[in-house]
């Protein structure tokens, strides 16, 4: 019965989110679903052949992970590299249900003070945060791993550069500013419809 019910409640929120959504209603989504830390209908509206990317931190550096999909509390093969994954179940984005969004490209934050609260849309195409961070990774890569960059790994990090620009494009960079700090998300427009293709948890933390 347990089985049952979960499968029920999978395909009531693939069919409720998987309308066509505005951008409203994706920052919405993905607002509601982080909060209440609600595994499903965060996952639906993740692209299946797209996925979800975290920008995040090593020492001084950008890096990244990726998952097709994610939990938020439970340590299982959706996990993301600790302390990440800590994080992702304890995190809140507070206050945010009366805010209106407002289209612009500033972020009104610099590291953990915030100069206006809110919700930012980004011009579409605008930030490539995660294409800088694979290419910059690529780059420097002798001096960041301590060895020569094989062919094969500059093959593997071409093509995932390539990957992540085509995501970008068509991205808008969505800035929450809210009492419990900075949460930064990518909405990328795909056959018409939002879908949640990026986290940046780096560009927010200046503890390195």
């Amino acid at each position: 019965m347990r089985t049952i019910i979960l499968v029920i409640s999978c395909i009531i929120h693939i069919v409720a989110y998987g309308q066509h959504r505005t951008v409203r209603q994706i920052v919405d989504h993905v607002i509601h679903s982080y909060n209440n830390k609600d595994s499903i209908a965060f996952n639906a509206l993740l692209n299946k052949d797209v996925g979800l990317y975290f920008i995040t931190t090593l020492g001084v550096n950008n890096r990244w992970t990726y998952s097709p999909k994610i939990s938020f509390n439970h340590h299982t093969d959706c996990s993301i590299n600790n302390p990440y994954q800590d994080f992702l179940a304890q995190d809140q984005i507070s206050n945010t249900t009366k805010k209106n969004i407002t289209y612009s490209n500033q972020p009104f934050f610099e590291c953990e003070t915030i100069y206006k609260k809110g919700i930012f849309v980004a011009n579409k195409g605008k930030y490539h945060t995660l294409s800088e961070s694979i290419n910059f990774y690529k780059t420097h890569y002798s001096d960041i791993i301590g060895e020569e960059i094989t062919s094969n790994k500059r093959q593997e990090l071409d093509y995932l550069y390539s990957r992540v620009k085509r995501i970008e494009t068509r991205s808008r960079r969505i800035i929450v500013n809210s009492d419990t700090g900075t949460f930064i998300f990518y909405i990328t427009k795909i056959d018409g419809q939002w879908w949640l293709t990026i986290i940046d948890f780096a560009s927010a933390d200046c503890s390195v």
